[in-house]
């Protein structure tokens, strides 16, 4: 997963060089201005936490849903 750390929206196509959430709260967060800058930067740092905990949460629900149909054949 190589997207550039590019801060520059010229386009909105996929194969252009981006920056991650991760990548974006790693490199700005420590200069933000107090404010709307640092505001959105909790709000991507929230959004992290919202996807990470939604994948977490799908894949234990995947995983409990393998395991009751392991015991149902044996």
């Amino acid at each position: 997963f190589v997207i550039g750390n590019f801060n520059q929206l010229d386009s909105l196509s996929l194969f252009q060089p981006a920056n991650s959430i991760t990548s974006a709260l790693a490199n700005e967060f420590a200069e933000a201005a107090s404010g709307l800058h640092q505001a959105a930067l909790i709000y991507l740092g929230l959004v992290l936490f919202f996807i990470t905990f939604v994948v977490l949460t799908l894949s234990k629900l995947l995983l409990s849903q393998l395991r009751k149909g392991e015991g149902a054949k044996s």
